[in-house]
């Protein structure tokens, strides 16, 4: 999705512009897309969830998965439209994203960074990012706050992963689908082993009730009845109506 994130700056990108989302053909390319554990519940009813090995954290992250192959999004129409009623955080964040950004000598910090190749980047149209002054705009502050509530709710993802983690849990899942004559197969994915759930101890069981996760561990469960709808590739109709705008955050101008 993400072809050149460069970090904002108000000297370098003074003039730069962003035009809202009007579509989404910039994540028709996208197979997987991560997912915070605050939206599984949402998300379950429409995608497969499964957990990926993140080296960059030492650990797993949920994913909604969109296609059976590298390079299809399903979800995605031929024109730009996303075929169900909720759009994971990230890709409502496009083009903006945050990324470490760690100097020498400083501790770590997150940088709001762009799609500098992103079709919504211009440099005539939409809204402006810095102001005569250089200063952000309010576009880039709500860009910003988005961000941050995202960057919140991946920590506490986090935490939700290695919880489950530390109860040994997970398990391998390989993905495999027939398409006609073909076959399609995703590695490198993981699930949640319900043997291992349900053998836990009270108490273990217990903590993880009390954090309020157990409706995210049950819908990622439930979750995996929709792969049915990724074996016959794009498609048709909205897997459950509604307006996929309708989840975006209110008042942002990128959403």
């Amino acid at each position: 999705m993400f072809r050149d994130l460069v970090a904002l700056n108000s000297k370098r990108h003074a003039a730069l512009r962003v035009r809202p989302q009007a579509g989404f053909e910039f994540a028709k390319g996208v197979h997987m897309s991560a997912l915070m554990q605050a939206e599984m519940v949402r998300a379950a009813a429409l995608y497969p969830i499964v957990f990926v090995e993140d080296p960059a954290i030492d650990g797993f992250r949920p994913m909604a998965l969109l296609g059976l192959r590298e390079g299809e999004n399903v979800y995605v129409d031929t024109d730009g439209s996303w075929l169900a009623s909720y759009v994971p955080a990230v890709i409502r964040a496009y083009p903006f994203a945050l990324a470490r950004a760690r100097g020498e000598g400083e501790s770590e910090r997150f940088a709001v960074c762009i799609d500098a190749a992103s079709d919504l980047v211009s440099l005539t149209e939409g809204a402006r990012l810095f102001d005569s002054q250089g200063a952000p705009t309010e576009a880039l502050e709500q860009a910003r706050q988005w961000l941050q509530q995202i960057r919140e709710m991946q920590l506490r993802t986090d935490v939700f992963c290695r919880a489950l983690a530390a109860r040994n849990l997970f398990t391998p899942f390989a993905v495999r689908a027939r398409r006609g004559d073909e076959t399609l197969e995703v590695n490198g994915c993981y699930v949640i082993n319900e043997e291992r759930l349900d053998g836990l101890p009270d108490a273990k069981l217990s903590e993880l009730r009390s954090a309020g996760w157990l409706s995210s561990i049950y819908a990622h469960l439930v979750s995996l009845q929709q792969f049915e709808r990724l074996e016959d590739g794009p498609l048709e109709d909205d897997p459950e109506p509604g307006e996929a705008a309708a989840a975006r955050p209110s008042g942002s101008t990128f959403s």
